[in-house]
């Protein structure tokens, strides 16, 4: 039997040491992977609930007012039961004519309120699109937009134009009279 010599113990010794040293660091960094891991896939989730006392929501139409010039309507715009849809039948006969008025549009309630899509107009068809112009503006000709508010116990103007388009040659116009049944509807949330 040979004796290992001195060398030979403390090289096994320092092999040893380095063996623990790394794997020591190894067991180091993947701890320090996994909690880095886990701090960067924490979420938080914060919840709550609140209560607005007394809230009231009242947004409608009111003040309906014809335009000079507007040829005479079948059935004047009217306001229904819910102040939330207007209703009107006219008929235009030639290039040029039209119907217009204007409406307020007024926040009774005790919240903000903004549009949350372009108003509906409804009642033209495809076909009666080629001669007719719709619109839905500010009082001023300016366009509506999403997201513009009416704030707390003010009111808004808007105008209404139906028209038979001055450019309309008389092959696009309809062969037979045609009543238009239209109407006009808004959308608005709390701002």
């Amino acid at each position: 039997m040979t004796k290992n010599s001195p060398n030979k113990t403390k090289k096994k010794t320092k092999n040893k040491v380095r063996r623990v040293l790394i794997i020591l660091l190894l067991v180091l960094l993947l701890m320090g992977v996994t909690v880095g891991y886990a701090v960067l896939s924490t979420s938080l989730n914060i919840s709550g609930t609140s209560r607005i006392r007394n809230a009231t929501w009242d947004v409608h139409f009111q003040n309906i007012s014809v335009v000079n010039g507007s040829v005479r309507p079948i059935s004047g715009p009217s306001i229904d039961a819910s102040k939330l849809n207007i209703n009107y039948a006219i008929e235009l006969d030639t290039p040029g004519d039209y119907f217009e008025f204007t409406v307020d549009v007024k926040n009774s309630g005790s919240v903000d309120a903004k549009l949350s899509a372009l108003p509906v107009l409804g009642g033209i068809s495809e076909e009666q699109d080629v001669y007719a112009n719709y619109s839905f503006t500010h009082a001023d000709g300016t366009p509506v937009q999403v997201g513009e508010s009416i704030l707390i116990g003010k009111a808004q103007k808007y105008k209404i134009r139906i028209e038979i388009d001055p450019k309309v040659t008389s092959q696009q116009m309809p062969k037979e009279e045609e009543t238009l049944h239209l109407n006009v509807s808004m959308s608005f949330i709390q701002a």
